[in-house]
């Protein structure tokens, strides 16, 4: 909060009160018009107060109206700047698990081809050994069939 500032004084002289007293057509010697001034007297002091009072009041809260504005200003900052980076960390996140992702995707590609590489030399090796065993199985049936026994 803001320092206060002092408030101005209200000083009541000989002076001040001896013009009153004029004004109002009484001196001091005159005990009644002697009350009336210092009532007067009392009631300027109470209006200058009051006066003063509402001054700093109305002062105050717009100090305190700026000051709100102000933080509620930074704040709103505060709170964009927040959610930029929030925003910003998260889209980087997300480039980071796509490039993951895609280097998974070739992997898992490639090991797919040796897969059916693999697949494909097995099916021509099965082939191959299927073959050489029907060639050595029709050689020896061919053995047995030309045998004589006896």
């Amino acid at each position: 909060m803001a320092p206060r500032k002092p408030s101005p004084k209200v000083t009541i002289t000989a002076e001040n009160s001896a013009s009153e007293d004029d004004a109002n057509g009484t001196t001091m010697d005159d005990p009644r018009g002697s009350q009336g001034a210092d009532d007067q007297i009392v009631k300027n002091m109470a209006k200058a107060l009051k006066e003063s009072t509402r001054r700093r009041r109305k002062a105050r809260r717009g100090k305190i109206g700026q000051d709100y504005h102000l933080e509620i200003g930074q704040l709103e900052a505060s709170v964009t700047a927040n959610l930029n980076d929030i925003s910003n960390q998260a889209s980087k996140l997300q480039r980071t698990r796509l490039e993951t992702l895609r280097v998974l995707l070739e992997k898992r590609a490639l090991v797919e081809t040796d897969i059916l590489q693999s697949i494909t030399r097995l099916d021509k090796a099965f082939a191959n050994a299927n073959q050489e065993l029907q060639t050595v199985l029709a050689t020896r049936m061919e053995n047995y069939n030309n045998v004589k026994p006896g």
